[in-house]
């Protein structure tokens, strides 16, 4: 479809208000998601348009589900990764936030930064699934504890343990000592 072919969401039939609530609470976090991985907004927008869509045709079902934001997520989840891989592109997460790190900003060594960076943005990518998004939540895109947990519809104690675990992850892929850690973890602490 065309950038001005699309049809609104809204379409013919008016949306029930819990749709509208929830689409309005949960796009701005899709949209930033995707456009992390696809690296253009307008390609997060379809994407993230596309899901919704789905979800307002089959949201009386969706609504029966134990947690309709969990499972938004997990279509979100694989509609961008197929979406990446239409456009023939490999998720850019690692070349983005690398760039865009804090420490990279205001480093001594900018160079030695951005190594350091990369090679923790690769040991993200190979993070278990449920870890990998915490973390980008949390840390990249910098969302607190609760809109973590909301944005996953998973509870604030999950997304802690999660977290807790990617952590433990991170420091052994990236050789760091449980103790005393340094570099781009230390951002990561509790």
């Amino acid at each position: 479809m065309t950038e001005g072919s699309r049809a609104p969401l809204a379409g013919v039939v008016p949306l029930p208000a819990d749709f509208r609530a929830f689409h309005q609470l949960y796009r701005p976090a899709y949209v930033r998601w995707a456009e992390l991985f696809l690296g253009a907004r307008a390609d997060a927008e379809e994407v993230v348009d596309d899901l919704f869509e789905r979800l307002a045709a089959d949201w009386g079902e969706v609504l029966r589900l134990d947690s309709p934001a969990q499972h938004a997520w997990t279509i979100l989840r694989a509609r961008t990764r197929e979406a990446a891989l239409a456009r023939g592109r490999r998720p850019v997460l690692t070349d983005t936030v690398a760039f865009e790190t804090r420490a990279l900003r205001n480093a001594v060594d900018p160079v030695g930064e951005l190594e350091e960076s990369l090679g923790l943005y690769r040991a993200i990518q190979e993070l278990p699934e449920r870890q990998h998004d915490v973390i980008v939540l949390l840390y990249c895109i910098g969302y607190d504890v609760q809109e973590t947990a909301d944005v996953l519809g998973i509870s604030v104690p999950g997304v802690r343990s999660t977290a807790r675990y990617a952590r433990r992850r991170l420091k052994e892929a990236l050789g760091l000592e449980r103790e005393g850690d340094s570099g781009d973890l230390a951002e990561l602490a509790d």
